[in-house]
């Protein structure tokens, strides 16, 4: 992938994607701003509104870098609707990435990071800065890992969840679909899914976690 379309650019991680692309070498044809708004990107890329993507635009793969997982399938979802039929996957050269991984379509894995051998990734997760996702770790579609994050080996990490900045999880524990884990919080059991965790060890804050960050359905 030589080119990219970056679309939803209401959030600052979207600097971040600008940068991974000049590190790889990735042209950035457009940014769409689907939406009004400040955009915190540099003069150096065309910022182009929805309604004036043209066709030529469409045939160029799309990556959303949206964070909180439920804006990120929306924004995906009017990127298709739109009439963008490739997700683009986009992962910094900064970040270490074992031979034997699989990473999913419309991916974001930002700078510094470690992805170690057999662990799985699914479509249109991002990883934030300087995270360490273990072996045999399985991120499912529309995770959010934040900076910092280190999950050790075997963890399951199922389709929506959050995981704040500077978490820990052990190994061979489960976060369920929709979970929210709280920044800096050490995990040391199964999280039920749609729950609010933190603290350490991290205990339950709230349960019928869901609205924002849903992509359950």
């Amino acid at each position: 992938m030589r080119a990219i379309v970056l679309y939803a650019i209401g959030s600052p991680l979207v600097v971040d994607a600008e940068e991974a692309c000049a590190r790889a070498g990735i042209t950035i044809v457009a940014c769409v701003r689907n939406m009004p708004g400040r955009t915190w990107l540099s003069d150096d890329v065309r910022i182009v509104e929805e309604a004036d993507v043209d066709e030529a635009l469409l045939r160029v793969p799309v990556c959303v870098v949206l964070f909180t997982p439920g804006h990120r399938r929306r924004a995906f979802d009017a990127a298709r609707a739109r009439g963008f039929n490739t997700d683009a996957t986009l992962v910094d050269p900064t970040s270490i990435v074992a031979r034997r991984v699989s990473i999913g379509s419309g991916t974001f894995v930002n700078a510094g990071c470690v992805i170690a051998a057999g662990a799985t990734l699914g479509a249109r997760v991002v990883v934030n800065r300087s995270a360490s996702i273990g072996h045999h770790a399985r991120l499912e579609d529309y995770v959010s890992i934040g900076p910092g994050v280190v999950l050790a080996g075997s963890v399951i990490v199922e389709r929506g969840a959050t995981l704040g900045a500077g978490a820990v999880v052990l190994p061979e524990v489960r976060i369920g679909a929709n979970a929210v884990v709280a920044a800096g919080s050490v995990v040391r059991e199964a999280v039920a899914p749609n729950t609010l965790v933190g603290g350490n060890p991290a205990r339950l804050l709230r349960t019928g976690v869901s609205g924002y960050n849903d992509v359950s359905v």
